[in-house]
C-alpha cells in the first residue's frame, strides 16, 4: 500500500509541475519587465476558489486517491510585500474513500469487494505565502468540521456498520502546503497537499476488516484548484 501511495503522490506532483510549468513561460516573458520593476500589489484581496480533492483514508486496507470530491469556497489574502503575504480560506471540503480488492469467496467464487466512504467537511484554512509572481508557495494549517458522513461496504458476506459504533470525530486538523502558478491578472492554478494531524477516527471504531491495524484513520488528499481573483 506504501508503494502505491508514495506513486500515487508522484503522479500527482509530476502533473502539476507539468501544468504550471507549462503555463509559466509565455507570462513570465509578458511580464517580465514589471517583475523586475517590482509590480505594485494591493494589501487585500478576494478570490474564488473552484476544484477537486482527490482523497484517501490513511489507516485503511485500501490505498489510492480514489475519492473524488469538490473543494471550493473563498479566500482573503493580505499581502505584508510583494513576497510575504497569509490568507484565510472558508472552504467546503468532500473528503473519503473508493475502495475495492477482487477477491475469491467459498459461496460467491469471485467477486468484488468494494469499500465507500464520504466525509463532507466546511473547513478554515489559514495558510503562509511566498510569492515570486509568476509562483506562490504556500504552508499552513486547516480546521475542519464533518458536516456529515456516510459510509458503506459490499462484501461476500453481510457487513453491518453501526454509525453510532464506528462515528468519526466531529473536527480534523491538518497540516497543508502547496503551490498556485500565475496565468493573468485574474486567474492561477492551485496544488495542495493535505494530512490529518490528529486521527480523524481511533482504530477501535473501526471494523478490523476495514483497518489495516497501524492505529487510527487520517485524511490525506490531493487538491487540484482554479482560483479567481477580484
Amino acid at each position: 500500500m506504501h508503494a502505491c501511495i508514495i506513486g500515487m503522490r508522484s503522479k500527482f506532483l509530476f502533473f502539476a509541475l507539468l501544468v504550471v510549468f507549462g503555463i509559466s513561460p509565455g507570462y513570465a516573458r509578458e511580464d517580465s519587465t514589471a517583475y523586475d520593476d517590482e509590480p505594485p500589489y494591493r494589501l487585500f484581496d478576494g478570490r474564488l476558489l473552484f476544484g477537486t480533492n482527490f482523497s484517501q483514508l490513511n489507516g485503511d486496507t485500501y490505498g489510492g486517491y480514489h475519492k473524488v470530491g469538490l473543494n471550493m469556497g473563498g479566500q482573503v489574502y493580505v499581502h505584508f510585500s510583494r513576497l510575504f503575504g497569509v490568507s484565510l480560506e472558508l472552504l467546503y471540503s468532500q473528503k473519503g474513500v473508493r475502495g475495492g480488492t477482487v477477491k475469491e469467496s467459498y459461496t460467491l467464487g469471485t467477486y468484488f469487494d468494494k469499500y465507500y466512504l464520504n466525509l463532507n467537511y466546511a473547513e478554515a484554512v489559514l495558510m503562509a505565502h511566498f510569492d515570486t509572481y509568476i509562483f506562490d508557495y504556500e504552508a499552513g494549517i486547516s480546521y475542519a468540521r464533518l458536516i456529515r458522513s456516510d459510509e458503506w461496504a459490499e462484501a461476500d458476506v453481510p457487513v453491518v456498520i453501526d454509525p453510532a459504533l464506528a462515528y468519526f470525530n466531529s473536527y480534523d486538523v491538518n497540516y497543508a502546503a502547496g503551490i498556485s502558478g500565475r496565468i493573468n491578472d485574474h486567474w492561477r492554478c492551485n496544488m495542495r497537499y493535505q494530512y490529518s494531524i490528529t486521527p480523524v477516527r481511533s482504530w477501535d471504531r473501526v471494523l478490523p476488516r476495514y483497518s489495516d491495524g497501524s492505529g487510527g484513520q487520517h485524511n490525506e488528499a490531493v487538491s487540484l484548484r482554479l482560483v479567481y481573483v477580484f
